[in-house]
């Protein structure tokens, strides 16, 4: 079929590993019993655990490196370790974490970043005497933020501050939450072996369930973008690792099921729904997988590994901060015991002098017109595009820096010194 023969423009992607000058080192970074990956990005910082009870969180320029003090500011986020942070996608100095002592918290991160250590949040939910196991932002609408705690889903709209959506229904620990691209419904997966799909706008709003990977150890579902798919890691009977992808039309049976390797570490999915790339970085592991995801049979296609480090954590780098102009495709910052390797993945090129508008389709924006209180109320919206071209970029050849504007917790029109900093 004419298909196989047809070639991604991201086969030969390859992983380019920085000197050791350009990471972040000599940092103290612990081991982590929880569900989080333990680092996060936004296109202006990246924030990760700090010290081995892990309640403290560094938060440094997004190209920050070099040697780091023990004594510089931190996060004191939580009395407990910080199981799970995450940035908002429409505010780069707005920074959201989960904790083992049962509470959400919402940071404001100053433009210039940690000046002096900070302990305050903008604001604080707690989870009813029930661990926070993840906790983020949901994709289309801004300020609304959701978390898992045991067997419980729970929305925040953080506006008004208030818990706007409640769902007990998973009769075991959720180890995992991911949502479509344009944020209608949102997948679990559970330790009781199942997956799940919830619209939480619905009456009933578990609409599919199937069985996923038959090991009561670590999975992890993330959603294939806007596609009606979804893809799971975790582990079969056997304690072998898998990657399973379901199709929604068909949700019962599995569209891929692929066999790894009997490695213990816990696979954490890392998916760029603009190029397909999908990342597998082991917690413990080595080695960082990448593979294509297409539409068709194979379904999976292997690409070039990575082998380092150790991995204690691993993200993807907002899309807005990367070097178009070096071939850059994406970025994983990989979180180690004593360092954090920014990992570049970049497409072969004869010239890197024009920018290559074949490799970056246009990717959401920083901005949204959609609020918490519509999407509650039923509203969907798309997050516009923007180009990464710097010739059509807003401040010309200097990167993409959203202006948060006024603090979301206060009313519009409020005074300069309620505003968030324009990061």
């Amino acid at each position: 079929m004419a298909w196989r023969f047809k070639a991604s423009k991201y086969k030969n992607a390859a992983p380019i590993v920085p000197k050791p000058e350009v990471c972040i080192r000599d940092i103290c970074v612990g081991s982590y019993q929880t569900y989080g990956n333990n680092i996060a990005a936004s296109a202006a910082f990246i924030a990760f655990n700090w010290e081995h009870a892990g309640s403290s969180l560094a938060v440094l320029p997004i190209d920050d490196c070099g040697r780091k003090s023990k004594t510089m500011p931190l996060l004191h986020a939580h009395s407990d370790t910080v199981t799970y942070l995450d940035f908002s996608p429409f505010h780069d100095g707005l920074l959201a974490t989960g904790s083992q002592d049962c509470l959400v918290k919402v940071w404001h991160i100053p433009e210039k970043g940690l000046e002096s250590s900070i302990s305050n949040p903008e604001c604080s939910f707690s989870t009813k005497q029930r661990r926070v196991e993840t906790v983020g932002f949901h994709p289309t609408a801004d300020c609304l933020l959701w978390s898992t705690a045991m067997g419980c889903v729970s929305l925040w709209d953080l506006t008004s501050q208030q818990e706007s959506f409640s769902n007990n229904e998973h009769p075991e620990v959720i180890q995992s939450l991911s949502w479509k691209g344009d944020g209608k419904l949102c997948a679990t997966s559970c330790k009781d072996k199942m997956v799940r799909i919830l619209d939480p706008r619905a009456e009933s709003p578990i609409s599919l369930v199937a069985e996923s990977h038959q090991s009561i150890k670590d999975s992890r579902v993330v959603w294939l973008g806007d596609q009606n798919r979804v893809l799971t890691t975790g582990f079969d009977a056997a304690r072998l690792r898998q990657v399973i992808i379901r199709d929604l039309r068909n949700f019962a049976v599995t569209e891929k099921t692929l066999e790894l390797d009997c490695s213990t570490g816990i696979l954490m999915p890392l998916f760029d729904p603009d190029t397909n790339m999908l990342f597998l970085a082991g917690k413990g592991d080595t080695t960082i997988s990448y593979l294509e995801v297409t539409d068709k049979d194979p379904y999976l296609i292997e690409g070039i590994r990575h082998s380092g480090e150790q991995t204690k954590g691993a993200c993807l780098v907002p899309k807005r901060a990367l070097r178009v102009m070096e071939g850059e495709v994406n970025r994983i910052m990989q979180l180690t015991s004593n360092s954090v390797i920014p990992i570049m993945y970049q497409v072969p090129r004869k010239t890197y002098r024009d920018f290559h508008s074949d490799l970056y389709p246009e990717t959401n924006g920083f901005k949204t017109e959609l609020t918490a209180t519509q999407w509650l109320n039923g509203v969907n919206m798309a997050v516009p595009k923007i180009s990464l071209d710097p010739a059509k970029r807003e401040l010309g050849e200097q990167p993409i820096i959203p202006r948060l504007g006024p603090k979301p917790f206060s009313s519009t029109g409020s005074s300069a010194e309620f505003s968030f900093d324009k990061v």
